[in-house]
């Protein structure tokens, strides 16, 4: 043992190895962990909401939703979509709108392909997809929104 460390080599070798960086697939799984838990974080009161509901279409609707939020939100993180910014970083100042931002897109996301169905009478092909697209278009507005509003609050 050594007197001056207190531990062992064998411990000291394990604690200035390095670690092994993650491959691609390591790395995407990483940012749509990420991404999930962000969104799934940020946007506890529209699941509750749904929840409440207990209502089969809204939690499809939900999850095709976060689904395409949570896909682009990845793809941004990893810089595998460009979408002019890169993702926010997590911050106090930027937690109410991160709550705000995506429970208005879930909340759309549930509520947009209600109405496009109603309107145009489109059958439940159309609303799925509809759903997905608010996630995927949200997520996607975010960084440059979140740039816009922070250059013009300079």
């Amino acid at each position: 043992m050594d007197e001056h460390r207190g531990t062992t080599p064998e411990i000291e070798e394990r604690r200035i190895r390095l670690r092994p960086e993650n491959d691609a697939v390591g790395t995407w799984l990483e940012r749509l962990f990420d991404a999930t838990s962000e969104l799934v974080v940020f946007a506890i009161p529209a699941f509750v909401l749904v929840v409440l509901f207990n209502s089969a279409t809204l939690s499809g609707r939900t999850i095709v939703t976060a689904t395409g939020f949570i896909l682009v939100a990845a793809a941004v993180k990893r810089r595998t979509l460009a979408v002019g910014a890169e993702w926010p970083k997590t911050s106090t100042r930027l937690s109410l709108a991160r709550i705000a931002y995506f429970n208005t897109v879930v909340v759309v996301g549930i509520a947009l392909p209600g109405l496009v169905g109603a309107t145009t009478g489109a059958g439940a092909s159309l609303l799925l997809p509809t759903a997905f697209v608010v996630g995927v278009v949200g997520a996607g507005l975010f960084p440059p929104l979140v740039a816009l509003v922070g250059r013009s609050a300079d």
